[in-house]
């Protein structure tokens, strides 16, 4: 019994034994697996640390803004009208006058036209533009006048003093609609009649003129502002009837006459339903802006290729010439955003 008790003992302590070596080498086994693990971990941790995926998002992020950059340098060179194409027109414009009738009312209509061929003077081409739309039937104008400039002012000097020069109420307000209007187109301020004898003192189609014919007080020219348009079928042609003669808004709210800006958004509408005339701006023409600095006016604008004809935009640039003389500026310049291109108007005193 006491051998079976030792032998027991024995055996309790020889799994002791084998129990702590087994620790021991699985101790040693883990640290040196631990030992061997160390420098791939590390190695893998230094190339995490040199490695970071939001650094590479930063640069790309950067790459992007870089690459969007000269797209919005392009778009703003695009839309600089310092980079688009230009014509400038030839200088010698004449102005044509027409008579339109509407219920019972008269207006004088008017008409500009550039010729490069001609290549005339500012007073030649007003001369002839005077003389060419002249409505009294014996031809006032050039039947029994000379005509010099100095400019503001037009001299018109008569050879005769008598019934020749007469004229019923309704030539006599035609015919002085048209020489007040043209003139003040050409950037004449005032016109003096001279009777044979170089005096200021003349009876002209039923109007006595004993002193000089100041522009801006005659025929609400300095009121006038905006040109609408009526097509002439006889003549086949769009022609142009003033602002003020149409009871069109002329003012501002303060009774100032509208600026060339304010001028320009005007004649985008008619005032007036059941007009006889309409706007010259039709739909698609859309105005950015319109200024008129130093002499020289400027409008900017874009316009729907699909609705606009080019007629349409003749009629535009020709209405926009019209409203830039009423302003006295010796150049227009029109600005088309959608074929980025700059039309150059020389005006009054070119």
């Amino acid at each position: 019994m006491k051998k079976m008790k030792k032998t027991a003992g024995m055996v309790s302590i020889a799994f002791l034994l084998v129990g702590c070596q087994s620790s021991e080498d699985e101790q040693e086994t883990m640290n040196a697996n631990q030992a061997e693990e160390s420098p791939e971990d590390e190695r893998a941790s230094d190339e995490n640390e040199e490695v970071e995926p939001e650094d590479h998002d930063d640069e790309n992020e950067l790459n992007e803004d870089n690459d969007d950059e000269p797209s919005d340098e392009n778009e703003e060179e695009e839309d600089n009208p310092d980079t688009y194409g230009g014509t400038q027109e030839t200088p010698d414009y004449f102005i044509d006058t027409h008579m339109v009738s509407y219920e019972n009312a008269f207006y004088t209509a008017f008409y500009i036209k550039r010729d490069a061929e001609q290549d005339l003077q500012p007073e030649d081409r007003l001369e002839r533009s005077l003389i060419d739309s002249d409505p009294s039937e014996q031809d006032i104008l050039s039947s029994f006048t000379e005509m010099s400039v100095e400019w503001p002012t037009l001299y018109v000097n008569f050879n005769v003093d008598d019934n020749q020069l007469s004229a019923t109420t309704a030539q006599s307000s035609l015919f002085y609609d048209s020489l007040i209007g043209i003139s003040a187109l050409y950037g004449i301020e005032e016109i003096i009649f001279l009777n044979p004898d170089g005096e200021e003192d003349i009876y002209v189609a039923e109007r006595g003129v004993q002193e000089p014919i100041i522009i801006e007080d005659e025929y609400e020219r300095g009121l006038t502002r905006g040109y609408y348009t009526v097509y002439d079928e006889e003549l086949e042609q769009t022609l142009f009837l003033t602002g003020g003669a149409l009871e069109e808004q002329v003012e501002g709210e303060n009774g100032e006459p509208l600026s060339f800006s304010e001028t320009v958004e005007e004649m985008k509408t008619v005032d007036h339903e059941e007009a006889f005339y309409t706007s010259a701006i039709v739909d698609g023409i859309e105005i950015v802006h319109a200024t008129n600095e130093n002499g020289v006016a400027t409008v900017q604008y874009t316009m729907d290729d699909e609705n606009v004809t080019e007629a349409d935009q003749t009629v535009f640039e020709n209405a926009i010439q019209l409203a830039a003389l009423d302003f006295h500026v010796s150049e227009l310049r029109l600005i088309n955003d959608t074929k980025q291109e700059i039309i150059t108007y020389p005006l009054v005193g070119q």
